[in-house]
């Protein structure tokens, strides 16, 4: 069985990420403890909260070097939502810098005539690289529900 560390900082919907886990069968374990990030077999940063209170989470609990290491490792690596955000170097939501992984900064999309910001609902996927291994297991065509608000 597959063990995924899935991250409490505080700022999370762990319940839900653990339940889709358990879904297809993997076996998550909530865990703070950069330990428990080591063994994992991949790593799961939910987040539903504020940009600056999660990095400083993530920092009180020195998450950040293990997780670095982890994704510089190759190890199996999701963040969702906010616990994609703090991967940037930094947001206009907040003032902190963030972990600094993926290079860029987190920005509102700018309201535009006819444009509803955010945009939910339910929207089918074109597959413009069909072969791509994000894809695979999913059936084409395939529609899945979207809420952005914010541009990574």
């Amino acid at each position: 069985m597959t063990l995924i560390a899935v991250i409490d900082y505080d700022m999370g919907n762990l319940h839900s990420a653990c339940k889709g886990l358990e879904t297809v069968g993997a076996v998550p374990k909530i865990t703070d403890s950069p330990l428990d990030l080591e063994k994992a077999d991949a790593i799961v940063l939910p987040g539903v909260g504020s940009f600056d209170p999660a990095v400083r989470q993530i920092r009180s609990r020195h998450l950040e070097k293990p997780i670095k290491a982890a994704i510089a490792n190759g190890k199996p690596f999701l963040g969702i939502c906010l616990g994609l955000q703090i991967l940037f170097d930094s947001s206009e939501e907040g003032q902190e810098a963030g972990l600094g992984i993926i290079p860029g900064t987190v920005r509102r999309f700018r309201s535009e005539p006819g444009i509803t910001i955010p945009h939910m609902g339910w929207n089918q996927l074109d597959f413009t690289q069909p072969d791509d291994a994000l894809w695979q297991g999913l059936p084409p065509p395939s529609s899945r529900l979207f809420c952005p608000f914010l541009l990574c």
